[in-house]
């Protein structure tokens, strides 16, 4: 079972797409925000029927609770931790909700995941995590951070790791607007 936060964003939507083609037995896409799961979940159905077991959950990785009841409904062996702002410039003009949602909704995703049992762990970073110039990479870079902290905590049981991606086409917000001298 496999569990994708952040699956309906631009990145884990693609991350569903493309283990869906792999037919697992059951692929929940959590996110906070309803219309871009709901449609992903009805393409993935019309593409795989019923050879995938497609569960849509709404929630928050800020939420201890709501993660509790997830991992408890679906007890997932693979988390592919994709739930983040990203928006290079907005999360300048609000540093706290990067911090709240990218760092603090890690936290408590990795938790829960050992605390679950989950096997593997992956949490989608950034490029902008290399000498972050921005509050979206240093956020990003702390995340990877925390899953280091984790991976070296947790040797017999989750393992965790980190993968970076770079600009992604389709996506929104990945730079900071410059001006012109």
């Amino acid at each position: 079972m496999v569990l994708i936060t952040g699956g309906g964003g631009s990145i884990g939507s693609e991350l569903c797409r493309q283990i869906a083609r792999h037919e697992p037995k059951q692929l929940v896409i959590f996110d906070i925000y309803e219309n871009n799961a709901y449609e992903l979940m009805n393409d993935l159905k019309n593409t795989y029927g019923n050879s995938v077991d497609i569960q849509v959950r709404i929630g928050s990785v800020r939420d201890q609770k709501r993660l509790d009841e997830i991992f408890n409904e679906f007890r997932p062996s693979v988390v592919f931790h994709a739930a983040a702002h990203k928006h290079v410039p907005l999360m300048e003009d609000s540093p706290c909700e990067a911090v709240k949602n990218n760092v603090f909704g890690t936290i408590n995703v990795a938790k829960i995941a050992i605390e679950y049992g989950v096997k593997r762990f992956v949490n989608i970073s950034s490029d902008k995590a290399v000498n972050p110039a921005n509050v979206m990479g240093a956020t990003k870079r702390i995340t990877e951070m925390i899953v280091q902290y984790f991976e070296r905590k947790c040797k017999n049981s989750t393992i965790f790791a980190a993968v970076r991606f770079g600009n992604v086409l389709g996506s929104s917000g990945s730079v900071i607007r410059g001006t012109c001298l």
